[in-house]
């Protein structure tokens, strides 16, 4: 067994301060998984790794020790951590950057473990810096949102009926990329129309719109699942 002495604790002691300002970032903006989550991860992975160095197995063993086969192991396990900061609210998805971050740590603490501290650093900074600077960036940019237009209403032709709605969704500027319609009973019909729009609040309005058309029971706007 390895003794007291065998450890080098300036790994850790690394892991901890590069893990922890990957986790204070997530942290100042209210993410589930902050500086001690992110912390313990690359402590808890650097520390595997360095035991997985250090462990001797007798010569008279039936086996061989892959020290390599920790890193694939910590990889691996720590996805389940990562899952569980991914939240999902209807079309909103959030979590997703935090679960990479992570991961990162994680792989960060595989690093650090194998004393290639001048990575550890540089990756650190390159991780910092998509976090801080590609925020800001993304900001000024709409990205293109998937929706699903649900609309009930008494009309006596579908075919019409299907051209209105169309026409509506034309004039608002709102890409129509599928038309899908049916028939329920009598002359109430159907209609789900799957769209595209760079504009997150338009629903209230497009479901207002579609209320007033004559015939039109209801209207419903959500986003794909």
């Amino acid at each position: 067994m390895p003794s007291f002495a065998d450890f080098d604790f300036v790994p850790l002691l690394l892991a901890v301060l590069l893990g922890g300002l990957i986790g204070l970032e997530r942290e100042l903006h209210g993410r589930p998984a902050g500086l001690r989550t992110h912390a313990l991860v690359c402590v808890c992975a650097t520390m595997l790794i360095q035991v997985a160095q250090t462990s001797k197995v007798p010569a008279e063993a039936s086996f061989v020790f892959d020290p390599n086969r920790m890193g694939a192991g910590i990889v691996t396990g720590v996805g389940f951590l990562g899952a569980a900061t991914v939240l999902r609210s209807g079309d909103l998805v959030r979590g997703l950057t935090t679960a990479a971050c992570v991961w990162f740590v994680a792989g960060l603490g595989i690093v650090i473990g194998n004393e290639n501290y001048e990575l550890a650093v540089i990756s650190t900074i390159f991780v910092l810096s998509v976090l801080t600077y590609f925020e800001r960036a993304t900001s000024f940019m709409k990205a293109t949102l998937y929706r699903k237009l649900d609309v009930l209403a008494h009309s006596d032709s579908i075919e019409d009926f299907v051209q209105e709605v169309r026409s509506v969704l034309e004039r608002e500027n709102v890409r129509i990329l599928d038309i899908d319609s049916r028939t329920m009973s009598g002359n109430e019909r159907q209609i789900t129309v799957y769209v595209s729009t760079k504009e997150r609040n338009r629903g209230p309005h497009i479901t207002e719109v579609m209320c007033s058309l004559d015939g039109v029971q209801e209207a419903h706007w959500r986003g794909l699942r």
